[in-house]
């Protein structure tokens, strides 16, 4: 696996609107903002000025399921302002 795939696989699971949580407040939860590979560290959450590395978060799904039908990435919710 070449450097560019990687960055392209980790851009694509780090890809803005992802829901993380931070590994080192269990609990808290946020969302990317931007993922820029030329950047040390390469992601931008929402509602933390500290960018983050990807060994920092952990991605949580998208997949909701409203009993026997499920919906991945096609299907949004609407985030409460």
């Amino acid at each position: 696996m070449t450097l560019g795939n990687i960055d392209r696989q980790e851009a694509l699971q780090y890809r803005p609107g992802q829901r993380v949580e931070l590994k080192q407040r269990p609990g808290t939860f946020d969302v990317i903002a931007a993922y820029d590979s030329e950047m040390v560290p390469p992601i931008t959450l929402e509602n933390d000025p500290q960018p983050r590395y990807p060994e920092e978060l952990s991605v949580c799904s998208n997949q909701r399921r409203l009993g026997w039908l499920a919906f991945g990435d096609s299907f949004q919710m609407q985030r409460s302002a």
